[in-house]
């Protein structure tokens, strides 16, 4: 019996056998086992810049708008 102690013997995980564990508060996508994500008040998002704007929902406004 040959051991191989390649790394890449085994190849790559297979990404559709990763385990969904959340629901992304930004952009409603799932997060899945091993990803990075941040913690926002007890909220989880994709580390993305996409999905912490989505999060937040900044609102376009004038200033004049804002200051009522």
């Amino acid at each position: 019996m040959t051991v191989s102690l390649d790394r890449f013997a085994q190849g790559l995980p297979d990404p559709a056998d990763a385990k969904v564990m959340a629901e992304c508060a930004g952009c409603g996508g799932e997060i899945y086992e091993g990803e990075d994500v941040y913690v926002i008040n007890g909220d989880i998002t994709h580390s993305e810049w996409e999905c912490l704007v989505q999060y937040v929902d900044p609102e376009v406004k004038t200033i004049e708008e804002a200051l009522k």
